[in-house]
């Protein structure tokens, strides 16, 4: 009997476990659907997203950015941060691509080219655990065949980096 292949994402889940959100922040619970702009992610390249590039700093606005979290889907549910009419034109959380449910984590990520992104793990409901836990997703999107560039951790404050780091 033939086995089915194996996905990029099934070591990631056998080393980490999903947990709720944080609830710290208020509930963005709706479901997001293909309607509102939700998809996921799966083998390079990718088609039909909007180009763009993480900030400098925090006061910088990135350019097209977009939430993603790791969950039990069989790809990475992502969706363009933008004003969403069904969620009362505010923009997702990352409990909108969850349904309010468990996820190993979530981050932010830009498209540079249908087979390039930048990756953070930047999410105020299930950010990473620690700088492993990031370095692992990234491989994830890697094993996607995505070429990744990491926005990093940040040893001082012991979080994912949000911003990415010029280059002198």
């Amino acid at each position: 009997m033939p086995q089915e292949p194996r996905l990029p994402i099934d070591d990631f889940r056998r080393c980490y476990h999903p947990r709720p959100p944080r609830p710290r922040y208020p509930p963005a619970n709706r479901q997001l659907v293909p309607a509102d702009g939700f998809r996921v992610l799966d083998q390079a390249p990718i088609q039909k997203v909007s180009l763009g590039a993480p900030p400098y700093s925090r006061d910088e606005p990135g350019k097209n950015c977009y939430l993603w979290v790791i969950d039990d889907a069989n790809g990475i549910p992502y969706v363009r941060e933008t004003s969403i009419s069904s969620i009362g034109g505010n923009f997702p959380k990352h409990t909108n691509l969850t349904g309010g449910g468990k996820a190993y984590l979530g981050g932010e990520l830009w498209f540079d080219s249908c087979n390039s992104l930048y990756v953070s793990g930047g999410s105020g409901r299930y950010p990473p655990v620690d700088c492993v836990q990031l370095d692992c997703a990234v491989q994830v999107f890697r094993d996607f065949g995505y070429d990744v560039t990491s926005l990093g951790w940040d040893e001082e404050t012991d979080t994912a980096r949000r911003y990415r780091e010029r280059i002198a």
